[in-house]
């Protein structure tokens, strides 16, 4: 008896709607708790294409690294410098003066580089977004019961095509 492929379209297309709410919610979060500055980390989240395995349905969420960084408050070791024009950027964002003793933003940009590839960062304190955009669509989701549905539509079309194509069923 041959096996008949499983199909999980439902389920699949629910939890891509998911994956795109929390990346929403994700970039409400950065922008509430003050760490979307230049906007590269909230644009750097991606909700890539479905994988359905044997054991489970994966929709890959990426981001850039640093916003693990900012998710947890981590350091950033001494060695690999900031882009100068992403502290640019933060420069004028943050409407920060420029000191005397540099000639323009970008002589300004490039010591805070310097000095954080020689020092290291300290990031002062965690600005959480990824477990709270996660909480939020979860809620919603699990009382909206689309999900269950979905699995559930998925479960009964699944039956039915291996009740079709099992002999001895359904007249076959």
């Amino acid at each position: 008896m041959s096996t008949i492929p499983v199909a999980y379209l439902a389920t699949t297309e629910e939890l891509t709607l998911i994956a795109d709410a929390y990346r929403e919610e994700a970039i409400i979060k950065l922008t509430q708790n003050g760490s979307n500055v230049t906007g590269r980390l909230a644009a750097s989240i991606k909700v890539l294409p479905a994988r359905v395995t044997e054991t489970s349905i994966v929709i890959p969420v990426t981001m850039l690294k640093y916003g693990e960084y900012v998710d947890d408050g981590a350091e950033r070791g001494r060695g690999k410098r900031p882009p100068v024009r992403d502290i640019v950027q933060w420069i004028q964002q943050k409407r920060i003066s420029v000191p005397k003793q540099f000639k323009n933003v970008e002589q300004f940009a490039f010591a805070i580089s310097f000095n954080i590839g020689k020092s290291g960062q300290r990031f002062k304190r965690a600005r959480p977004f990824i477990q709270p955009a996660l909480n939020t669509v979860q809620q919603q989701y699990i009382t909206s019961g689309k999900l269950s549905i979905a699995v559930a539509i998925d479960l009964n079309n699944n039956i039915q095509i291996n009740a079709n194509n099992t002999p001895g069923l359904n007249g076959n």
